[in-house]
């Protein structure tokens, strides 16, 4: 020893192999002469033909340090890791009564192996390890510097029990996680994310209880919010002229893109609406492109579009260009000044943009496809009345009733993509008994494809099979049979047909089993 005042001693683990398998390891300390030690140990041969004598892990091996912590708390490290070392007596580093415990990392995103002199950073002795590549995974106010590596690690108020990987034990106040596959593949140094897919078993303690009561339905309005088929807009070339002499153009656009589904909606469409017209890919159709006569005051060109929209009502065939079109298939559809020229009449920069924006808002204040519109220039129509509200529809919504108390209560979770209840005792007839043999240590994805997963069944969900019962049930009631011997009716006396209990027992494999949970 170099130093009687020396309480804790730094080692690298060099064999793990106790063969009583007691968490010993054969350590060389650091700072320690090697080949002074060996000879202070007579009788001791590193190559020894006879090991079990006087070779490594004999009773003369004097690398040979026993775990700090019990024998209840297995934690080795690798080959080349840092241990640190004490000694019963701190006048002799020869005596059988030393013991280590596993040194620190650098960094929680090193635990599958860091070598000793890599673990050395925030001791004494590492300075000359550079802490810039340690990527830190929170901020200094406790936040995480991404919300992906939130739930990765343990946090400092929780204890836990950390596997070299994705499996860890978190005990918290009230709560306790066994879990695997916490996080996604990463390799050493980098910050693994989050697996929301892992497996786990939780138990919890909660201090409140949910009571849910019988399912209950209730009929309400909502709107029958439909996508715009058309989309009519209005342009003006010269907006800017001062003398009411105007030349425009109309455009007819297609609106039957999924790409732009949700913006299409009757609901969520406007004057503002971007669903890029100009994109050659996203599904936008231009139709038909009008050119107006040329020169045209405001009341004349005013009048010619308002004329064309009334068209597309009227006359929705020669408006389109579509001889197949039916009635009221041009529903809904929405009409609008172009987006140039609602920039020319919202955002004025210039004295010379005055002319501009007080021509185009006169205009739009005289486009009306009725003289009900109460939105002049642009506006919504949902049908031939020219109604621009979107129409309400009754849908039936079942829900289930609950109620909470404060009351101690409890609950236990599992979960994963597939889950497996497996009993020793137990076969399903017609299959093979699932072999568990050397399966102590756990079980192999192999032999959960190739014999536990064809030797389980799906589990049943219980209220979707008590609903097709209910149907097979009133069917045995209330069927009627046209006369005696014959098959019976297709539709039984209170209107439940034949195709309906068959339809619900073809989509009985999707919704009343769970081939994700399985048993034996």
């Amino acid at each position: 020893m170099s130093n009687i005042n020396t309480q804790i001693y730094f080692g690298v683990c060099k064999n793990t192999s106790d063969p009583l398998m007691l968490g010993r390891i054969r350590v060389e300390p650091i700072g320690v002469n090697i080949t002074s030690r060996d000879k202070s140990n007579p009788g001791f041969d590193e190559k020894s033909k006879t090991p079990d004598k006087n070779g490594p892990w004999s009773d003369k091996d004097p690398y040979i340090f026993l775990p700090l912590l019990p024998y209840f708390v297995n934690q080795v490290p690798q080959p080349g890791e840092s241990v640190m070392l004490m000694y019963a007596s701190s006048l002799s580093d020869t005596s059988k009564n030393k013991f280590y415990i596993f040194g620190g990392f650098s960094s929680a995103t090193n635990i599958k192996y860091e070598n000793y002199t890599s673990s050395q950073v925030h001791l004494d002795s590492g300075p000359v390890n550079s802490t810039k590549k340690i990527p830190p995974i929170k901020n200094s106010n406790d936040t995480y510097v991404n919300d992906n590596y939130s739930g990765v690690f343990a946090e400092p108020i929780d204890i836990s029990f950390n596997g070299r990987d994705s499996a860890d034990i978190i005990i918290k106040e009230n709560e306790l996680i066994l879990r695997a596959g916490k996080h996604k593949p990463f390799s050493s140094g980098q910050i693994p994310v989050a697996d929301d897919g892992r497996a786990y078993v939780q138990l919890s303690k909660y201090f409140s209880k949910t009571s849910y009561g019988e399912p209950e339905s209730e009929t309400r309005l909502v709107k029958n919010d439909v996508p715009i088929k058309y989309l009519i807009e209005y342009d003006v070339q010269n907006p800017e002229n001062p003398y009411s002499a105007f030349t425009a153009n109309i455009y007819v656009y297609s609106l039957k893109t999924e790409d732009n589904a949700y913006a299409t909606l009757a609901g969520n469409f406007d004057i503002n609406t971007d669903i890029n017209l100009t994109g050659s890919t996203n599904g936008v159709t231009l139709i038909r492109m009008i050119n107006l006569p040329i020169g045209l005051n405001f009341d004349s060109l005013s009048l010619e579009i308002n004329q064309r929209l009334k068209s597309m009502i009227t006359n929705p065939s020669a408006m389109l260009l579509s001889s197949t079109i039916k009635i009221d298939e041009q529903y809904p559809f929405y009409f609008r000044p172009s987006k140039r020229i609602l920039d020319i009449t919202t955002k004025v920069s210039e004295v010379g943009d005055l002319i501009s924006s007080y021509n185009m808002s006169t205009l739009m204040s005289l486009i009306k496809i009725s003289n009900a519109d109460i939105t002049p220039g642009y506006g919504l129509v949902m049908d031939r009345k020219l109604s621009p509200y979107i129409p309400y529809k009754p849908r039936k919504e079942v829900f289930v009733p609950s109620s909470s108390e404060l009351i101690e209560n409890s609950a236990a979770l599992m979960g994963a993509n597939q889950i497996y209840l497996l009993s020793h005792d137990s076969t399903i007839p017609g299959k093979d008994k699932i072999d568990m043999s050397k399966t102590v240590y756990g079980i192999g994805q192999n032999l959960i494809l190739d014999n536990i997963e064809p030797n389980t069944s799906s589990m049943v969900r219980g209220e979707e099979l008590l609903e097709l019962l209910q149907l097979i049930v009133r069917f045995c009631i209330t069927h009627v049979h046209p006369y005696p011997l014959m098959p019976p009716s297709s539709v039984t006396l209170d209107g439940l047909s034949t195709d309906d209990l068959l339809g619900k027992m073809q989509s009985a494999y999707q919704n009343i089993l769970n081939s994700n949970i399985r048993i034996n």
